[in-house]
């Protein structure tokens, strides 16, 4: 099998796939009452997959099948595209971050993880800084943990309402 093909193979298997399921499963969600961050239309999600996935070929192969490069260079390299590999799946998850109908989505300080929170849950809010139309919330839940979360300030007053029954 031809170099090329075989790591474009590995890269779908490590790009396309998590990162499609992530897509799809998150897509699932139901419609938002307010979003913390604007949803791309689904070819630039596709570009941003496609993007990674091609920078990846590349490391691939330039890694496995190139000339021999100094262990420093292969490191960069793959530090490069852990960076590239991380900055896109915080692009695609961040999408999804704000109010939903019974819970709300955030993606905590770094991005990387997703965190859904019932209204129910969610016994105090403090507002730790406001600037440019964004409104960041400290949440505690009733388990003891703190969450960071963004919201566009006009929706607080939405947000406020759903958590108020509960507080």
């Amino acid at each position: 099998m031809p170099s090329w093909v075989s790591a474009l193979a590995i890269a779908i298997l490590v790009v396309v796939m998590p990162f499609t399921l992530i897509l799809k499963l998150m897509l699932q969600l139901p419609k938002s009452v307010a979003l913390s961050h604007r949803r791309w239309p689904q070819l630039v999600n596709f570009g941003i997959i496609g993007a990674i996935t091609a920078y990846t070929t590349i490391f691939i192969r330039s890694a496995y099948y190139g000339r021999s490069a100094s262990p420093v260079t292969v490191l960069m390299e793959f530090v490069i595209a852990a960076l590239a590999y991380v900055f896109g799946l915080v692009l695609l998850l961040r999408q999804f971050s704000g109010l939903y109908p019974e819970y709300l989505i955030t993606t905590g300080r770094s991005g990387l993880f997703i965190r859904k929170i019932a209204y129910r849950n969610i016994i105090n809010i403090e507002e730790v800084a406001r600037g440019h139309g964004e409104s960041q919330l400290r949440i505690e839940t009733s388990r003891g943990l703190q969450h960071s979360f963004t919201l566009p300030t006009p929706y607080l007053a939405a947000f406020y309402d759903r958590v108020k029954p509960q507080l």
